[in-house]
């Protein structure tokens, strides 16, 4: 992956959480949120990549050559709409700018002119796109998963706080 979770967190994490007041708590949760948004904005894309070509793939290796891709995409597409695991709180979100370099890499493995005449595209070809989008994708969830284990981190510190007592006063800042 061209960029890498850390380079998008400017200061170092402290180890002790309760060293940080409630205001730079949820600055911190924030931060790392953001930084997960951008990373899952950009595994979504890659998934839908992914399940593309792995449509094709499979359309070509069951004989069914003459099935229409674009005619299967709502089903191709539709497979992995949802994850394990507890959802996340959407977000009413642009991407940050930076997801769209994460992106950009899917485009260095099969470009826009590729995809767009995928019929053509060989078998070798295309079956090393969908694995080293695969790969790509694997990538791109470890380091969301990484970025959950951080956020649930901080999240716990602050439900500890207000399990603890935390004061109306605290909850507003």
């Amino acid at each position: 992956m061209r960029i890498q979770p850390h380079e998008l967190i400017i200061e170092h994490e402290p180890e002790d959480l309760a060293d940080l007041d409630m205001s730079e708590l949820r600055a911190w949760r924030e931060r790392l949120q953001t930084v997960e948004y951008g990373y899952s904005y950009a595994r979504r894309v890659t998934q839908g990549r992914l399940d593309t070509l792995m449509g094709e793939l499979e359309r070509r290796r069951s004989g069914a050559a003459e099935t229409d891709l674009v005619g299967s995409m709502p089903e191709t597409l539709g497979t992995h709409i949802s994850g394990p695991g507890l959802p996340r709180p959407t977000r009413d979100l642009e991407p940050p700018d930076w997801a769209d370099d994460l992106v950009a890499e899917l485009d260095d493995i099969m470009g826009p002119s590729q995809l767009a005449e995928l019929h053509e595209v060989d078998l070798d070809t295309l079956a090393d796109a969908a694995r080293r989008t695969s790969t790509l994708e694997h990538e791109l969830s470890h380091a969301r998963s990484t970025l959950h284990k951080r956020i649930d981190r901080v999240q716990a510190e602050l439900i500890e706080r207000y399990r603890a007592g935390a004061g109306v006063e605290d909850l507003l800042s």
